[in-house]
């Protein structure tokens, strides 16, 4: 496997696997950032990409798993965290979401994601009005046209649960863990229950990523 990175530094590999992935190619995508990271295991960017990879497949626990090293190699990796609290969403783990998204809401350098955290928090607490309140001060301040997109998705399910049947308690708390928030309305009826896709995760990577959490 040696032979496949070799001829490539850290940073022409990362750049080959979001190109592979951008193309479809998710294996080659998880070969280069597999053998980037056997070469440089603590390389942050590799971590939370690969991570991002296994989501879109549909391994989650291993795509959680990976996060979770991302995060322990820079703990100010803020993206990292709240992606690793949507997983956490996307498994029905709702209480360590709900730490993630605590967390976050306090401790965040990004506005957007401090007001995404605390939406969640809100939707958590069958807060609709405030979530939603929430939500729309984040997308206000992000930069990140794929992680606006996908909190307005949220939004939108919100609002029709809330319209079609008052969202009674227990609706709420179906909401707060369903996959719906990171799916597109296409993936829902397409994907199987097992293997549903996330979306915004390559977008979110490609503008968030930056000096202090790219390669080391």
């Amino acid at each position: 496997m040696k032979n496949f990175l070799s001829p490539f530094d850290a940073d022409e590999t990362l750049k080959l696997a979001i190109h592979a992935s951008e193309h479809g190619d998710a294996h080659s995508a998880i070969r280069y950032l597999t053998e980037l990271l056997n070469i440089q295991p603590d390389h942050g960017a590799a971590c939370y990409f690969l991570a991002m990879q296994y989501a879109e497949i549909g391994l989650f626990e291993r795509a959680i798993t990976t996060l979770q090293h991302a995060v322990e190699i820079n703990p100010t990796f803020d993206i990292a965290q709240f992606q690793l609290g949507l997983l956490y969403l996307q498994t029905q783990q709702t209480l360590k979401a709900e730490q993630i998204f605590s967390g976050l809401s306090v401790s965040s350098h990004d506005p957007a994601l401090t007001a995404f955290s605390l939406g969640y928090l809100a939707l958590f607490k069958e807060q609709i009005p405030n979530a939603i309140h929430h939500f729309q001060e984040g997308i206000a301040v992000c930069s990140n046209d794929a992680l606006s997109n996908d909190i307005k998705r949220v939004i939108a399910q919100v609002e029709n649960a809330a319209q079609n049947s008052s969202i009674p308690k227990s609706s709420n708390q179906d909401i707060a863990h369903s996959n719906h928030f990171t799916e597109t309305q296409a993936e829902q009826t397409n994907t199987s229950t097992e293997h549903k896709t996330l979306t915004g995760f390559l977008g979110a990577y490609l503008d968030t990523i930056d000096e202090d959490n790219g390669p080391h």
